[in-house]
């Protein structure tokens, strides 16, 4: 199965999985991120600003929302330094959207499970927001890139390699964080 059926199929049931509401791009690509993680699938992820970040998610998330699948709201908040405008745009299933996701959770109801399994590992390692889940995930993609054990020390001696910068103690909370998820160890 090609990673864009696979996004296809996996995203609407993330959807159902996460109470059928994603606040915030990034939050959608984190939380994707891990559920790929713990299910040891390729959806996709690459380095990017904000860490892991799949254009499959991206571009399947459109789409949903263009075939009315999904509802967009954006809520803006000002302005950065530079003048951009900031804003978060939050998604949720239509009523299209939550049959779609029934219909999918029929056809494969082991990708469902599976899928229900992943987010709540996620919910239970604790609440995040967006900025600690990229935190998380970055030190984490990091983790794999090295393939070893690795102290909070070399993972942060790792971040300025894909263009990241964090804050050791967030560093310090994101790896609480895999361990809650039980994909790292302390010590």
């Amino acid at each position: 199965m090609g990673t864009e059926t696979l996004v296809r199929d996996i995203l609407p049931l993330a959807y159902r999985a996460f109470g059928g509401t994603m606040r915030g791009k990034t939050l959608l690509q984190k939380r994707l991120y891990f559920i790929s993680v713990i299910l040891g699938l390729d959806l996709g992820y690459d380095p990017h600003y904000y860490g892991p970040y799949s254009e499959e998610i991206a571009t399947i998330n459109a789409e949903l929302k263009s075939l009315g699948y999904l509802s967009e709201s954006v809520s803006g908040w000002g302005v950065d330094q530079r003048g951009f405008e900031l804003a978060r745009h939050d998604f949720a299933l239509t009523a299209e959207g939550n049959r779609l996701s029934e219909r999918k959770a029929r056809q494969n109801p082991e990708l469902v499970q599976a899928v229900e399994n992943a987010a709540r590992i996620v919910n239970e390692a604790g609440n995040l927001d967006y900025m600690e889940l990229s935190i998380a995930a970055k030190a984490y993609y990091i983790l794999t890139r090295l393939g070893r054990k690795a102290t909070i020390a070399e993972i942060s001696a790792m971040l300025p390699k894909f263009g990241w910068s964090v804050d050791p103690e967030e560093l310090e909370k994101a790896t609480s964080f895999l361990t809650k998820m039980h994909l790292v160890q302390q010590g």
